[in-house]
């Protein structure tokens, strides 16, 4: 007679807890990664963010520099040389004897 060492037999009800919690914490390590609100959505939306911000200071920006046109062009702080400026540009108008030159912007 052979002595044949003998196996550990695979008990499922002593390991089911083990590979429950197991299952779990892959369940939720796998959606902290990837899932609808996991690091890699943080990364697109932090980006998006970024993104936003910078085109909303240029939007600033050009609403600040259009504000300023229009403050200039107001009836209590009427300018009239750019009011002049303006109405000759919008209506390719020169007073007789004066010789314009436009330049391309």
């Amino acid at each position: 007679m052979r002595f044949r060492p003998r196996l550990p037999r695979f008990d499922l009800r002593r390991r089911a807890p083990a590979l429950a919690l197991l299952s779990l914490y892959v369940y939720i390590g796998f959606h902290a990664l990837s899932g609808s609100q996991g690091l890699s959505q943080w990364w697109a939306h932090e980006a998006r963010s970024e993104r936003l911000s910078d085109e909303l200071s240029a939007l600033q920006d050009h609403r600040a520099t259009l504000q300023n046109q229009v403050d200039r062009l107001s009836a209590k702080t009427l300018d009239l040389d750019t009011l002049d400026i303006e109405a000759r540009r919008a209506l390719y108008v020169a007073k007789p004897g004066e010789i314009t030159i436009w330049l391309d912007p």
